[in-house]
């Protein structure tokens, strides 16, 4: 076990901070007292912000571990601290949630889920990719079944029945590709297909990949399950899935395909470009006709797909970087809204968009901060999913994509009408009653922090893309 003496565990420490807390709010479960199981969200937190000063600690460090497996790079540490950022975020605001599972269970769950995804932005291997990918989604089935009602169970199940076969997919895909290369490293997988010409047999395990990879993105035509489990799941759960999978999904993406099938980037960046307007465009039209709020955030979450997937078409450098920053902000205006219909269904209003009528009068801050969430996503001056989109849309149109970054703009105009739709309710619309809605100070306090940072970086979003400018 020599391999063992040569790892360098201090750039692991993000990665182990995350597993021993999760161990640790796991057992706590079993054996705290019911008073004491509140805390195991603090403690949660109180792991993620441990995990995220580690990767600041490593921030500038360029490596890899266990033979090349495990790789540590500035693409890998910004993703993590991403999604670290937004995992706290969420747990800050479920921090007074009701449960219908233990806390601990909850809370371990999320964790366990935050670490696969951690070494999928890691990975630079295929074993590594698909290991850390389940060790992503298991965790989510569970938790989104948690809701215990039949509409949470039929999610659930649809969740992981599609999941499994995407799975399936995506290996097989990947045992094609070892096939033609006999290497499961994305690099040494690189300097095999150097060597070959380009068959039938690769672009069948590259489309394969897509597609494995395309459902964890919530892209379409792989997109099916989303609405239902964004609808179906308890909310802080949908809270943590509008940013937490998906990041690992575009983490496995952006290490994959620019490395190991750099040989054939012509061919899939052109089918990212259609799953791009494809995601766009259904996700939008279909948002227009949805009356539920969290099946809305869900048909947008697939149309922001599209938006995403615009940086892999574009397939350079500025896309990869544009991509990137756009990812953060959207997952910050996501998270937010879906923290917003936390704060409304904790205190029975309901989930149609009619049930936000009037809702600036019974809590002005809440109500503003929904505005400013839904506002970024259209990506409206001067907030931060305006910059993000005008980065991603330029990467584009210097790429000569000019067609790609019109269906954007056109695919942007078309969101504004359901979004707005919400905001009409919420400041023109009649209160059904004048009775303010109180929000517990956590939850508020993580709404708030997001509104803060929506603006900031919309109106200095440099600080961040000096940082990203990989």
């Amino acid at each position: 076990m020599e391999w063992l003496q040569q790892v360098n565990w201090f750039v692991l420490a993000p990665e182990l901070i995350i597993f021993s807390f999760a161990i640790i709010v796991l057992v706590g479960e079993l054996f705290l007292s019911a008073n004491a199981k509140r805390s195991l969200g603090v403690v949660t937190l109180i792991g993620l912000i441990a995990s995220l000063a580690s990767v600041a600690g490593i921030w500038n460090i360029e490596t890899t571990q266990f033979n090349g497996m495990f790789s540590v790079d500035l693409t890998a540490n910004i993703l993590k601290a991403i999604l670290l950022v937004t995992t706290s975020l969420m747990v800050l605001g479920a921090l007074k949630s009701r449960f219908s599972m233990g806390e601990g269970e909850f809370f371990s769950l999320i964790l366990f889920s935050v670490l696969g995804t951690m070494f999928m932005a890691s990975s630079a291997d295929l074993i590594m990719l698909f290991i850390a990918l389940e060790l992503t989604v298991l965790p989510a089935y569970v938790l989104t079944a948690g809701r215990r009602s039949a509409r949470s169970s039929e999610a659930a199940l649809k969740y992981f029945l599609l999941g499994i076969v995407a799975s399936v997919i995506l290996l097989y895909g990947m045992t094609l590709l070892f096939g033609l290369t006999g290497q499961t490293n994305f690099i040494a997988i690189a300097k095999e297909l150097a060597k070959q010409k380009i068959d039938a047999t690769l672009a069948v395990a590259m489309l394969m990949i897509i597609v494995g990879l395309g459902f964890k993105v919530a892209a379409v035509p792989f997109h099916f399950w989303a609405p239902d489990v964004y609808e179906g799941s308890p909310v802080p759960v949908a809270t943590y899935l509008a940013a937490g999978p998906k990041a690992g999904g575009f983490a496995a993406i952006i290490h994959l395909f620019p490395v190991a099938l750099a040989s054939v980037k012509p061919a899939w960046a052109m089918v990212f470009a259609a799953l791009a307007v494809l995601s766009m465009t259904v996700g939008n039209f279909v948002a227009l006709a949805q009356n539920q709020i969290r099946r809305l955030l869900g048909y947008s979450a697939i149309a922001h797909t599209g938006y995403l997937l615009i940086g892999l078409a574009v397939a350079d450098q500025i896309g990869y970087s544009s991509m990137i920053f756009y990812f953060f902000v959207y997952s910050l205006a996501a998270l937010g809204a879906f923290l917003v219909v936390l704060a409304t269904t904790e205190r029975g209003i309901g989930e149609s968009v009619t049930d936000f009528a009037g809702l600036h009068k019974r809590a002005p801050m809440v109500a503003f901060a929904m505005a400013v969430f839904l506002f970024s996503l259209v990506g409206l001056p001067p907030l931060a999913g305006f910059m993000g989109k005008l980065f991603l849309f330029s990467a584009a149109v210097k790429s000569n994509l000019i067609w790609l970054a019109v269906v954007a703009v056109l695919n942007s105009v078309v969101s504004f009408g359901y979004y707005v739709t919400v905001i009409r309710q919420m400041y023109l619309a009649p209160p059904v009653t004048d009775k303010a809605m109180p929000v517990s100070a956590p939850l508020y306090l993580s709404i708030m922090l997001i509104v803060a940072a929506i603006i900031v970086l919309g109106v200095y979003p440099t600080a961040f893309l000096s940082i990203i400018n990989l």
